[in-house]
C-alpha cells in the first residue's frame, strides 16, 4: 500500500511506535489486523473521494492505525480507551489541529460493531466498515482462533457449533453488524457470508475445515 499522502514524520511515528504495539494483542488484533484495517480505510476513503465526498486520506489512515490501541487497557471498552489515547497522544498535535484530533478520537470510539448510534463522522463510518473483517475467511477464522485460545475446554464439535451461532448472530441476515458505506467489495463479501450461513450443514463443514487447518488437525480439549 502506497502511503505517499502521509507525512514522513507521522508515518515513521506510526510505523515505529504505534504499529508494534499491536504485537502485544491477541491474534485477532495483531499487526496483520492493523495492516488489514489501515489498508481498508485508505481504500474506502479513495472510493468516497471518487464519488466527490470530502475525505482526508491521511486522517483515514491514522484513524485505522489508532482504532484498536485501547486494547492496551483491556478488551472491554477498548474503543473508548482508543479515543482517550488519541486525545492524549503527544505526537499527533504536531500534525493535526485540535479539531482534527477530536475527529480522529471520535472515529476510533465509533468503530465498535455494538455501536448503538450512527458514527459521528465519515471517518467513523470508514473505520467501522474497515474493521468488520467481513471476508468469508476472516469472519469464520477469527472466532475459531479466539475460541482455541480462550475456550480450550470446548470439544471440536462445540467450537464448530459456537462459531456458527456467533457468526450468524453477528454477520447473518438479522445480525447486529451494520455497514455504513456502500462499498461494492463489502457488499459482495456480505452476500457470500449470507449464502454460506443459509446452508447450516455446508457452513459447519467449512468451519470444520478451517478449524483443522488452523489447529493442523491436532486439537485436544482440556475436558
Amino acid at each position: 500500500m502506497r502511503l505517499s499522502f502521509v507525512r514522513k514524520g507521522l508515518l515513521e511515528y506510526i510505523t515505529k511506535t504505534i504499529k508494534p504495539m499491536y504485537r502485544n494483542f491477541d491474534k485477532a488484533h495483531n499487526t496483520a489486523h492493523f495492516q488489514y484495517v489501515t489498508s481498508n480505510c485508505v481504500e474506502y476513503g479513495r472510493e468516497l473521494l471518487s464519488r466527490g465526498e470530502d475525505v482526508d486520506l491521511e486522517m483515514a489512515y491514522v484513524v485505522g492505525a489508532f482504532h484498536d490501541i485501547g486494547l492496551l487497557e483491556g478488551r472491554e471498552g477498548h474503543s473508548k480507551y482508543s479515543g482517550r489515547f488519541v486525545r492524549e497522544d503527544a505526537v499527533l498535535p504536531e500534525y493535526f489541529t485540535g479539531e482534527q484530533i477530536e475527529l480522529i478520537a471520535q472515529a476510533v470510539e465509533d468503530h465498535s460493531s455494538h455501536l448503538q448510534y450512527t458514527p459521528r463522522s465519515v471517518y467513523g463510518k470508514i473505520v467501522a466498515d474497515a474493521d468488520r473483517n467481513n471476508t468469508v475467511y476472516l469472519v469464520f477464522s477469527r472466532p475459531i482462533k479466539y475460541g482455541i485460545k480462550n475456550e480450550s475446554y470446548r470439544t471440536k464439535i462445540e467450537h464448530i457449533d459456537r462459531v456458527y451461532e456467533f457468526v450468524n448472530a453477528k454477520f447473518g441476515r438479522s445480525g447486529y453488524v451494520k455497514y455504513w458505506l456502500d462499498i461494492p467489495k463489502v457488499t459482495r463479501e456480505q452476500d457470500r457470508v449470507w449464502a454460506l450461513l443459509d446452508n447450516e450443514q455446508e457452513c459447519k463443514k467449512y468451519i470444520e475445515g478451517l478449524f483443522d487447518e488452523i489447529t493442523r488437525g491436532k486439537y485436544k480439549s482440556n475436558k
